[in-house]
Order: structure tokens, then sequence, then C-alpha cells
């Protein structure tokens, strides 16, 4: 009886081994996000500040989408557009930006915060309405460089935060030369995973 007890405890211990051996195997694999091959779209609201002195702070607001090559790297295509007030000059009017860039963006995984760093080329049109005269649009070439935060709310949903420079030379208007194209954009927002 004794050795029948022994050999029923050890194979209730084997079997026990086995059991969650198996189960796991028959799970399957959770995966990281973001992973390769995965895309992240999302949009943002927040503001920007133009180099230009005659230029007053607007209101912007951009749109995302973004393709993993690996878990860190991506490509970033981001549209976006503010209003920025003309003062100080001898005519009022707003300048309204649109930009269209393409990003190479590098993220690092800690936890539910990915921090980030992007950089990439664009074209950015200015479009000028000012007191008096016809509307007039300048498009320029130009680059930005930035980065930000993902706050993963759960496995496909984050929150982001990111601050970018855009770097673009002078544009003009049907009543001026705006010498600085220039601005700091920042934004809140937010991404979803699929």
């Amino acid at each position: 009886m004794h050795k029948l007890l022994i050999s029923f405890a050890v194979m209730a211990c084997l079997a026990a081994d086995a059991v969650p051996a198996t189960a796991q195997t028959r799970k399957p694999a959770r995966t990281r996000t973001p992973a390769a091959g995965m895309w992240g779209l999302g949009g943002s609201l927040g503001g920007s500040a133009p180099s230009d002195p005659s230029l007053q702070n607007g209101l912007d607001f951009t749109g995302n989408l973004e393709h993993y090559l690996t878990p860190r790297v991506s490509i970033r295509g981001q549209v976006g557009a503010s209003w920025w007030d003309i003062q100080g000059r001898h005519f009022t009017g707003t300048v309204t930006p649109f930009f269209a860039t393409g990003n190479v963006a590098y993220n690092w995984e800690g936890g539910v915060v990915h921090p980030f760093v992007t950089g990439g080329l664009g074209v950015y049109r200015f479009h000028a309405s000012e007191s008096g005269t016809q509307d007039q649009s300048d498009t320029k070439p130009g680059f930005n460089l930035g980065g930000g935060l993902e706050y993963f709310f759960d496995r496909r949903t984050t929150m982001t935060g990111e601050l970018l420079y855009h770097r673009v030379s002078a544009f003009n208007s049907p009543l001026a030369t705006f010498p600085e194209g220039s601005f700091w954009r920042f934004g809140f927002g937010l991404k979803r995973y699929f």
C-alpha cells in the first residue's frame, strides 16, 4: 500500500508538470506592440509657434499613418495644418500653413511608456489671406526633427505627445515676404495599432 501511494504521488507530480507545459504550447504567443508589419493610425491637436515675429502662435491639427519595419523602426506619413494671424505689419490677415511629411521614427520600449525620436522631409504650403488682396499660396520644401512619448492604455491604444521643429525657408504672400517659414509644433493625441 505504501509503494502504491508513493507511485500515485510521483505520477500526480509528473502529470501536474506536464499539464502546464501542454497548456502553454496550445496558447497563441502574445506579440509585442508595435511589431514588424503593424500599422499605426493617429491624430493630435496642439499648437504651433512660428519663428517669424510678425506671425502669432496658432492652433494645429495633424494626422499620422505609420508602418513598422521592425518593432523599433517605422516610416510615418503626417499631414497637418495651422492658423497664424499676422501682427505688426501695415496690413492684417491670416497665414494657414499645410504640411505633408515623410519621416523615419525610432522608439524605445519602457513598459507602458515608449519614448521616440523622428525626422524627415516635407512639403509646406503657406496660404495667405490678407486684407484688400486676393489670396495667394506659396509652396516650399523643408525638414523636421523631434520626439515624444507614447503611453499605452492597452496593447493597441496609446496617448501621444510630441514636439517637432519644422525648418522651412522664407515664403511670399500678396503683400510681403515672410523671411522665416520655420515653426515649432507640439501636440497631444491618440494612436491605434492594427
